[in-house]
């Protein structure tokens, strides 16, 4: 990547001293992005110059990258498209999410001189959406609001928009809309802001979070069937995305890329799942949230219980199966327990979901659905290193394996 990183930083006058690649995201069918952190200094600086701590981008998928100020490299004879962080090619509205001078004028109304906006980029998935928390920081230190600034790719930013008015109505715990934002062109889809959508905050940690706390409650899975059961009937409406399972075969092809040594073990797990999910009645179509697992869902203590507080990324509800979501829950509780075996209340948590999960839906649907979410995450879970690959491998089958009712 030396050659393609000095290509991207040359427009800007600097040279690359030293790099490291920062993490990957491959999007089967779409091609793979990658994140490198770069220190840089000017092409004429002298030795010795203090270097520039910067984040560059790199995609294979050249349409998506069409835009914005790119630059090309060849890898291996691979073609990619570079930029350097922020300018993300397609997240548009990312520079001004970034950007603590324009949050703090356009969000929070304010002058920087009396106060400033304290930024902090907690999710960024090149190409695809970032999400950036921003706090009022007063003049005598205090802190004032928090909003979440959601970067999504600009076309889609209505149908999200939608999507949250819609959960909102229905009285799902959904981040609050906030309509804080002086100057309509900061989201309305065109100006500096393009498709930023602005969003109050929550109480509560993430469920996985809580879950992996020693000494947390018992979770009661018929909690979460009944947040289900509040999605908004006018999702069915909405365009219906893939279930995870849909593609098991490309995702497959993407874990056996991230553990080579397992492709033949991954390969014949994909078939297996693939074979299962058409053979397996999925049940009626209903509205589906489309990413449903503990990530995207915020819990806390209440009365002595634990309880969900918040509903995360709506971006995918529409029609589908109510097994998907089910299966979404515990592909990812399981791998989770799976990559921690020493936490008992992980395996009790994702024991106990399965139980119940397979009362309320057909049980080889809801096994061979969740492995396929499972084989999903080893590429991710590669980036820990081969052994965490493998056990998710490992999840992704025992969970195969109860599908067939072996357990």
């Amino acid at each position: 990547m030396s050659g393609p990183l000095a290509a991207a930083l040359r427009p800007l006058g600097l040279k690359p001293v030293a790099w490291a690649h920062v993490r990957s995201h491959h999007r089967p069918g779409a091609g793979i992005s990658a994140l490198y952190r770069v220190e840089a200094v000017p092409r004429s600086a002298a030795a010795g110059h203090r270097p520039l701590h910067l984040q560059v981008g790199a995609t294979t998928d050249l349409n998506a990258a069409d835009g914005g100020a790119t630059a090309r490299g060849t890898v291996g004879g691979t073609a990619v498209r570079l930029w350097v962080h922020p300018r993300d090619p397609v997240l548009l509205g990312l520079p001004w999410a970034t950007s603590a001078e324009a949050v703090a004028r356009d969000v929070f109304g304010t002058d920087t001189d009396a106060a400033r906006a304290a930024l902090n980029l907690v999710a960024y998935r090149p190409l695809r959406r970032a999400v950036v928390r921003a706090t009022l920081e007063r003049p005598d230190g205090s802190a004032g609001p928090t909003v979440y600034l959601k970067v999504p790719q600009p076309h889609l930013a209505a149908g999200l928009r939608r999507r949250l008015q819609l959960a909102a109505a229905a009285g799902l715990p959904v981040p609050p809309l906030l309509d804080t934002v002086a100057g309509a062109d900061t989201v309305s889809g065109a100006g500096p802001a393009a498709g930023v959508l602005i969003l109050g905050g929550l109480p509560g940690r993430t469920l996985h979070r809580e879950l992996s706390a020693a000494g947390t409650p018992a979770l009661d899975p018929e909690a979460l069937a009944r947040l289900l059961d509040r999605l908004p009937a006018a999702g069915l409406a909405l365009p219906r995305r893939p279930a995870w399972s849909e593609r098991i075969m490309d995702y497959a092809a993407g874990a056996a890329v991230a553990l080579p040594d397992g492709a033949e073990r991954i390969t014949r797990c994909a078939r297996a799942i693939a074979a299962g999910v058409r053979s397996a009645d999925p049940g009626p179509v209903v509205p589906t949230h489309g990413d449903f697992h503990g990530g995207n869902l915020l819990a806390g203590m209440g009365n002595g219980a634990l309880r969900i507080t918040g509903m995360l990324d709506v971006d995918a509800l529409g029609p589908g199966h109510r097994v998907d979501d089910l299966a979404c829950f515990l592909g990812h509780l399981w791998v989770l327990a799976a990559l921690s075996p020493e936490n008992t209340g992980l395996q009790d948590a994702a024991g106990r979901c399965a139980r119940v999960f397979a009362r309320q839906t057909d049980a080889s649907a809801l096994y061979c659905r969740s492995a396929a979410v499972a084989l999903t995450l080893v590429a991710g879970a590669a980036a820990r290193g081969s052994g965490a690959a493998r056990r998710t491998v490992a999840a992704a089958e025992e969970l195969l394996n109860r599908s067939r009712g072996r357990f």
